[in-house]
């Protein structure tokens, strides 16, 4: 499964900039490409849970579907930044 999402508002970006330090979602780098293994992935999904109704916007849906697929098939999710 191949697909690409385009966060335009880079509302799931500020997600992640506004992260605790050692989260997961801190880990995604706007401006360089990150991918998450399958252990990783199980914790990424858990904070996306986690996060309050008013904050899981439809981006953030679809990470949730695109994670538990790449955890289901022995996968990885991969990000891509956009380079400065």
């Amino acid at each position: 499964m191949a697909k690409t999402h385009e966060d335009r508002k880079e509302t799931f970006l500020a997600l992640c900039e506004a992260a605790p330090e050692g989260s997961m979602l801190r880990a995604v780098n706007r401006h360089g490409d990150t991918m998450f293994n399958e252990v990783q992935l199980k914790r990424f999904v858990a904070e996306l849970d986690r996060l309050p109704a008013d904050q899981k916007n439809s981006t953030v849906r679809k990470l949730v579907a695109a994670a538990e697929f790449a955890i289901a098939s022995h996968g990885y999710l991969f990000f891509v930044g956009t380079p400065t």
